[in-house]
């Protein structure tokens, strides 16, 4: 038997989510890796699946968890070269890896480098490769300014730390000292407290009127709406999630007369299966920056798999900073 959290309807993590004892897994298809589970990161996505909110919708019942690492313990014909190795993967939904095992096609594993803590490889792969496809995308180069909101969590402190490797200079947006602590900690020159001060005057203020270059925005709602104002000329806004609610509609021609571009990212619905090799090849520039110190997931809590669901709750409560992992197994066959 295979224990595996599972939510048989929509609602709130704590709600709907429950640890099952299912039967064994069946054995991988061609181009298929079964995995030991050893590590799972939780994101806000998470908290969307359960909600029945997320773009992609997989009926119940359901498994959240789209970020793993984990030992293959079993492979299908044509994926034989990665049996026993350490792995990180982002499975495909309804089938997420919150359990002691998970089978995805090969495709979607990428060898870890010799002795990497699985515990952080499971804090990279949405809130990393999310923030350097949005740097990517958005074309931030040495020397400009880059706006990320929501700076204390998991995908803004990626961003934060990746537009720094870069040369950019950040402004972040969290809530009350401690966060706005963490921003500072992860190399953001400027911490604004959206909570005791208006964003968008003290972003004004810090670029002398002009604005900043790039917005990364996870949080949607009036926060969207308000970062247009903080846009200097050609200035490019990522819309990434909204944690804060749907963001409001966008006049086609408010960008036009202000030279601004709109970009949409979601990165774990499309990336992996569209391209990839470039994933692969991101994955090793995220290792190489581990290496260095340059990138530093911020593992803040680790949890069991019965306090998973709690975990979820929290994080869609806002009442974490960093990343949460949660620690299933040690992956041994």
């Amino acid at each position: 038997m295979i224990r595996r959290l599972r939510a048989y309807a929509t609602g709130e993590p704590a709600d709907v989510l429950a640890v099952a004892e299912l039967p064994d897994d069946p054995p991988p298809g061609p181009g298929q890796v079964t995995l030991a589970v050893r590590a799972v990161g939780l994101n806000f996505l998470d908290v969307m699946l359960c909600r029945g909110t997320y773009p992609v919708r997989p009926d119940p019942p359901m498994t959240p968890g789209v970020e793993v690492a984990g030992r293959v313990v079993a492979t299908g014909a044509g994926a034989e070269h990665l049996a026993g190795l350490d792995v990180v993967a982002c499975p495909a939904l309804p089938h997420g890896a919150l359990g002691e095992s998970v089978t995805l096609d090969a495709t979607l594993a990428t060898p870890l480098p010799d002795g990497f803590d699985p515990v952080v490889a499971a804090a990279l792969p949405v809130t990393y490769q999310t923030a350097w496809w949005a740097l990517e995308r958005a074309g931030v180069r040495a020397g400009e300014t880059v706006l990320v909101h929501a700076g204390a969590g998991g995908v803004g402190i990626a961003a934060t730390q990746l537009a720094v490797a870069r040369g950019a200079r950040v402004i972040c947006t969290a809530g009350g000292a401690a966060k706005l602590a963490t921003c500072r900690d992860n190399g953001a020159a400027l911490a604004v407290d959206y909570r005791a001060e208006d964003f968008v005057a003290a972003v004004r203020d810090a670029t002398g009127g002009a604005g900043v270059d790039v917005v990364l925005d996870p949080v949607g709602g009036d926060v969207f709406a308000r970062s247009l104002s903080c846009l200097d000329f050609e200035g490019r806004i990522v819309a990434i999630g909204a944690a804060g609610g749907p963001p409001p509609p966008v006049d086609p021609m408010a960008l036009v007369a202000a030279n601004a571009t709109l970009v949409g990212l979601s990165w774990g619905s499309a990336y992996p299966w569209r391209r990839p090799e470039r994933v692969r090849e991101v994955y090793a520039e995220l290792f190489a920056h581990c290496a260095t110190g340059a990138v530093r997931p911020p593992v803040t809590r680790t949890a069991t798999l019965d306090e998973a669901p709690a975990a979820l709750a929290d994080l869609a409560a806002r009442r974490t900073t960093g990343k949460i992992v949660v620690q299933v197994g040690r992956g041994e066959p």
